[in-house]
């Protein structure tokens, strides 16, 4: 940043020795220019940030609010249908908090790409933990929008020293910096001028409910022209997701309501101890469907239903152990030459079908959120590149 500024300074000064001396005593302007330090390229965690807990506290809430308005308006909010759900599990407004934040230029919608910033909220509790429910809010960016957001993620990149072209795990900056640091400050802002009421188009959720049997709903509204209208989800319709997990003394099983076998049929691998009895072929084949859909090049979010997506980092890294399937040999896995590498618990932790959040205080970060950040990156480093070409 210093470098920056030096360089400023040195096109101002040359400036006005051009214009009250002679050339000879003023630096050629095309020397200053070249020493300007070219911004820096965009990892993983500049464009998916993942918020330590206690950053999140005093970062974002539903009422936060800027240049297009609260972040949640209550009577969006209060829109969630309640299932049953206890507060004791479920959403409680004054407890929500963003715990990640997502920058997209090519969400996949109908008309082509839509640019998006994306929040997920969820409770946070006195103690530090969370409730394993959450929102996902989406807000819609113009493509004048998109090309301005893109270097200042790359100004906000020279904020964060501590940044690293590593794989994606809970932002390296605001572990280091904290709530009040320069990296945080200028997120803050980033966010709350382009994400707010105006731009709001899109609002899923994610509840858990807290019997006996583990079972998670899922389900979601778009907003068009200031109405919510349900989510049509594909194998699933204008209606909820529904998953049940019975407690199983070692591995996993999953129970999908309305099954959703559409465009994927993973029903061979959603209960481990029935896979090890199934013919090896249905179990391979399944394997396969359950790496398209981790694979943000064969499948945008809206062409999947909901629960493949949030079980399928548990059951890929299970059939790698238990099966020796080989994710690398298969035609359709998603290949970057990003780190891929997973952090956190999500791929040892069956009760968690969180994709980008929490599960108490463990941070969970789902192989399809990973491989999809992949991609973004790709995406924004191609079309505004750091050094346009000339």
């Amino acid at each position: 940043m210093q470098s920056r500024i030096l360089v400023a300074a040195l096109l101002f000064a040359a400036s006005v020795s051009c214009s009250s001396s002679s050339s000879k005593d003023a630096p050629p302007l095309e020397a200053v220019v070249a020493e300007a330090p070219a911004l820096p390229s965009l990892g993983m965690n500049d464009v998916s940030v993942l918020i330590p807990l206690s950053v999140a506290k005093t970062f974002l809430e539903p009422a936060s609010g800027g240049a297009k308005g609260v972040l949640l308006p209550k009577d969006v909010y209060d829109k969630v249908p309640k299932f049953g759900v206890e507060p004791a599990e479920g959403l409680v407004w004054e407890r929500m908090r963003a715990v990640a934040i997502r920058f997209d230029g090519c969400f996949s919608v109908p008309s082509g790409c839509e640019a998006q910033i994306r929040i997920v909220m969820q409770p946070l509790l006195e103690s530090g933990m969370t409730n394993d429910s959450a929102l996902h809010l989406f807000y819609r960016l113009t493509e004048d929008e998109l090309a301005a957001m893109v270097p200042r993620l790359r100004h906000l990149r020279e904020l964060a020293p501590e940044a690293t072209d590593g794989p994606l795990d809970v932002s390296p900056a605001l572990v280091a910096q904290g709530a009040e640091g320069p990296y945080a400050t200028a997120l803050r802002e980033l966010v709350l001028e382009l994400a707010g009421e105006q731009s709001f188009s899109r609002m899923t959720f994610f509840l858990r409910a807290p019997p006996l049997q583990e079972e998670w709903f899922f389900g979601g509204f778009d907003r068009l022209n200031g109405t919510l209208r349900q989510l049509d989800i594909v194998g699933v319709g204008k209606s909820n997701q529904r998953v049940d997990r019975p407690d199983t003394a070692e591995g996993y099983e999953y129970a999908f309501t309305p099954a959703g076998k559409v465009p994927e049929d993973v029903s061979a691998l959603l209960v481990s101890a029935k896979a090890k009895t199934a013919p090896v072929e249905d179990v391979k084949k399944a394997f396969a469907a359950f790496l398209r859909i981790e694979n943000p090049t064969k499948y945008g979010p809206d062409a999947l239903p909901c629960a493949g997506c949030h079980v399928s980092t548990v059951v890929t890294e299970h059939a790698k152990k238990a099966f020796g399937f080989d994710a690398a040999a298969e035609p359709d896995a998603f290949t970057s030459t990003r780190d891929l590498t997973m952090r956190g618990a999500a791929a040892s932790s069956p009760p968690s079908l969180r994709g980008f959040g929490y599960l108490v205080k463990q941070p969970m970060i789902g192989r399809r959120v990973i491989n999809e950040t992949a991609a973004v990156v790709d995406d924004l480093e191609k079309r505004f590149p750091a050094t346009p070409a000339k």
